[in-house]
């Protein structure tokens, strides 16, 4: 395990790449080539992060276990995609993600430059290569990226740098012989960092399954194409470890003294949670492929991965310490890679149902451009509420569409809608606009919201308006579903009885859906999925199907 282990969570190595959907062999290396221009294509990262005391015991025994019962696996499985790395080199180490039916292999090397000293000394270097189906070894090409920006454009590039060869004795051990064009070459033995979950142990047996882990993989935002995530979802211990590959703030012109890897790792996950909450590290005063000096791991900030679908999440992060502190925002992520056969992300595809649009939806602000926007409190207080919609084709396999309008608008705490008067407790709040907003779908077909938690009015139970518009005249009339989130009553009960919302209170107009003239027919496809607290705010998540 990890030499620098501390009680907190455990760390880990990962990489992303982005590898263009395509099952021709020479298309898919062509794409990996040219990427270096344009997303992960050709980067990668490291992570070296503290283990948790009790955590390491769990980690020796699975992989000792592991390592004698196991013959050479298959390389072309999901299962062998994870953090790797040599336990006498601890704090370096390599993430590796396998495309399965796309034969091909995409990995980062995460470690440092042959001299320790502060973060422009950390190194990270990607290789991919083609994979054959049962054989358990590939040769890969290694590149080293430069040229990028934290979070921001324009994108980096690549350069081949050297070339290896990826061996697996068993689903935990394994080897990486490489050779670098600056001469410095050798083979490192690589020991998985957590327990294997889906690997099968030999190159005739089928990999497991695990919906859990199905989620892990390298994730991207195409606007920031060339730095990403490498996710892995570990339901054996269960922990969540991901790695960030980015650059310094300014990494444009300091070419390979640009690159930064963060790791995160989870802070109370459990099996099948989509809402995942994380610490930020970050590693330094480490060298090259060697001992020599103790790597120094420093805690920076947290961060939230909300996953919405097998193939859209959301990465929220600010930074309290380090390079990049004060620094905060979210990343809309879509997987770089085809999505695995067992990744089964919430209920079935079907329709949302269409609801009234109610008594306040204040069309006349639908051309306001002011409107078009994430953040929708307008200094309205409560308890905040992140909203993560996901609009999907019911009619095609629930396919994301993106360009598409959503508009969403609900009451505050108290119960008064924005733009009418004669409301809840004789409020006039004609010419407000607070809690509506309009967001523009991306590739992934999501859109996110910053809000509160909705109260409540007289004769209806706790709820939020939506509307899609698939042109653009968003206009009133025009929207293709009109529906309505409900919310989960034991959430609900929670931010009623906070100070916040205490004058307002419990709601006794309507203590059920049964009553509620809207839900009593059913919540199934209404329902959001929450997760946080009273103390920290929720995110909620919703898949709006319709048929387009």
């Amino acid at each position: 395990m990890p030499s620098f282990i501390k009680k907190k969570s455990p760390p880990l190595a990962s990489i992303a790449s982005q590898v263009k959907s395509s099952t021709a062999p020479k298309r898919i290396e062509t794409e990996v080539r040219t990427s270096r221009r344009r997303l992960l294509g050709a980067f990668g990262a490291l992570s070296t992060l503290p283990l948790l005391g009790e955590v390491v015991p769990r980690l020796q025994g699975a992989v000792a276990h592991a390592a004698s019962t196991t013959t050479a696996p298959n390389i072309d499985q999901q299962g062998l995609s994870g953090t790797w790395y040599d336990p006498t080199t601890s704090g370096q180490g390599f993430v590796i993600e396998v495309i399965p039916g796309q034969t091909y292999l995409f990995g980062a090397w995460y470690t440092y430059d042959t001299t320790a000293g502060d973060v422009t000394t950390q190194r990270w270097y990607t290789f991919g290569g083609m994979i054959s189906d049962g054989a358990s070894s590939a040769t890969v090409t290694i590149w080293q990226s430069s040229g990028g920006n934290f979070n921001a454009s324009p994108k980096p590039y690549a350069v081949e740098v050297g070339s290896a060869t990826l061996s697996f004795d068993s689903c935990t051990s394994g080897s990486f012989a490489f050779t670098l064009s600056d001469g410095r070459s050798g083979t490192i033995p690589l020991t998985r960092l957590m327990p294997n979950v889906a690997c099968a142990s030999s190159t005739t047996t089928a990999s497991s399954t695990s919906a859990d882990f199905a989620l892990s993989g390298a994730w991207y935002n195409a606007d920031t194409s060339g730095q990403g995530f490498l996710v892995e979802v570990n339901s054996a211990l269960p922990y969540v470890f991901l790695t960030w590959f980015t650059y310094a703030e300014n990494g444009e012109s300091s070419g390979a003294s640009g690159l930064r890897w963060l790791t995160a790792q989870s802070t109370d996950y459990a099996a099948g949670d989509h809402t995942i909450k994380l610490t930020l590290y970050v590693g330094t005063n480490g060298t090259f492929n060697s001992a020599a000096t103790k790597i120094t791991v420093t805690e920076v900030g947290t961060a939230t991965l909300t996953y919405s679908s097998c193939g859209s999440a959301v990465f929220s992060y600010n930074f309290t310490a380090g390079e990049f502190s004060g620094k905060s925002g979210d990343i809309l992520l879509t997987r770089t890679g085809s999505t695995p056969a067992a990744c089964v992300f919430g209920s079935t595809c079907a329709l949302i149902p269409s609801e009234t649009d109610g008594p306040y939806p204040l069309y006349s602000i639908l051309s306001n451009t002011t409107i078009q926007r994430r953040d929708i409190t307008e200094s309205k207080t409560g308890v905040p509420l992140r909203l993560i919609l996901r609009l999907v084709n019911a009619n095609n396999s629930c396919a994301p569409i993106s360009n598409a309008a959503i508009y969403i608008w609900h009451c505050d705490k108290d119960g008064v809608y924005s733009g009418y008067a004669n409301q809840t407790g004789g409020v006039n709040a004609t010419g407000q606009t607070f809690l509506r907003g309009i967001q523009v779908t991306d590739a992934s077909g999501q859109v996110v919201f910053d809000t509160i938690y909705p109260g409540w009015y007289s004769g209806r139970i706790t709820h939020i308006h939506m509307q899609a518009y698939l042109n653009d005249a968003v206009t009133q009339g025009t929207a293709i579903i009109t529906s309505q989130m409900a919310f989960p009553q034991d959430v609900t009960t929670a931010v009623y009885n906070s100070t916040l919302y205490a004058a307002h209170g419990q709601n006794t107009s309507v203590t059920s859906f049964a009553q509620d003239n809207v839900f009593s027919d059913g919540t199934t496809y209404e329902m959001a999925t929450i997760a946080g607290d009273v103390s920290n705010g929720y995110v909620a998540t919703l898949t709006l199907g319709i048929a387009a």
